[in-house]
């Protein structure tokens, strides 16, 4: 399942990187631009942090992050697999004249950590497209390659949207063992819930490394999901902090009424995104979220 996961993934950005570069410049209210969602939540931690010098983007894609880091005067390298999408990233920087915005087309796993220490590290629409396993090693990347009170910014698609979503995804996790602590979960998250609680408490396994999902608008057959419990826990136990939980791509309509009216879609989706900071229940109704962690000293 790893292999062929991966080879969807490849194949899928390899192909449509020109369509990926235009999504992710898209603007304006009529339409939910998620890249550019996930980007800016990143900028914002860049900009609260005390002190910023060195980035890393994974799985860069087209190099907007990485570019409108550069621009801040800010050393940045984003590291994608698929060599299209760094063509195209390499031709934004070098057509806005970026010295600062640096790319390398390879697996994370085959990079070199060696060079430096990052002060932040990002990780936007990456972690759905490798393992399990593969996340646990790639976490372990993470902390050795970040400084000191580094941060670790991640998205990642929302397995708690499942319940809310009220679809075959809903169906898929009723069939589960563990579908009351992913209810516990949302309803922690409902009620205010410190997130420094939930380093404490019971969640759900990780989905099993041979799930299959349905179609979400990009051709790869397993996309995995996981709650912020999950990937709050799996990260304190190599030493994080948990500091955000920040909703994405906000849902205030079923999908399926989403499908039929995507102008009402748009325009609710789009209020509700400015209110998303310092509101993480408005997770439970977003079909991605963010996760902020910050290494200890």
């Amino acid at each position: 399942m790893k292999k062929k996961q991966q080879d969807e993934a490849l194949r899928y950005f390899k192909e449509h990187a020109e369509d990926w570069k235009s999504k992710a410049e898209s603007s304006g209210y009529d339409r939910v631009n998620i890249i550019q969602q996930r980007n800016d939540y990143v900028l914002k931690v860049i900009k609260n942090r005390f002190k910023t010098e060195y980035v890393l983007d994974v799985g860069c894609g087209t190099g907007d992050l990485v570019c409108d880091i550069a621009k801040k005067g800010i050393d940045a390298i984003g590291v994608d697999y698929a060599q299209e999408m760094i063509k195209l990233s390499t031709q934004k920087a070098k057509g806005s004249k970026l010295n600062g915005a640096h790319f390398e087309c390879c697996s994370i796993f085959d990079f070199d950590f060696s060079r430096r220490k990052y002060d932040v590290i990002s990780a936007n629409g990456f972690i759905e497209y490798i393992s399990p396993e593969e996340l646990r090693k790639f976490f372990d990347l993470v902390v050795d390659a970040l400084a000191p009170q580094g941060s670790f910014v991640v998205g990642s698609r929302n397995r708690l949207f499942n319940i809310l979503s009220i679809n075959n995804y809903t169906l898929q996790e009723l069939e589960e063992p563990d579908f009351n602590l992913l209810l516990k979960e949302a309803i922690s998250l409902a009620s205010g819930t410190s997130i420094e609680e939930f380093v404490k408490m019971t969640c759900a396994e990780l989905q099993k490394p041979d799930t299959k999902h349905e179609k979400t608008g990009i051709d790869v057959t397993t996309r995995f999901q996981y709650t912020p419990i999950q990937l709050i826990q799996m990260l304190s136990k190599r030493g994080f902090r948990p500091v955000e939980i920040y909703p994405i791509h906000i849902h205030g309509v079923p999908p399926v009424f989403k499908n039929k009216r995507p102008e009402v879609h748009t325009s609710i989706s789009n209020l509700l995104q400015s209110y998303a900071e310092h509101n993480p229940e408005l997770v439970l109704f977003s079909s991605s979220f963010m996760l902020h962690a910050q290494k200890a000293d």
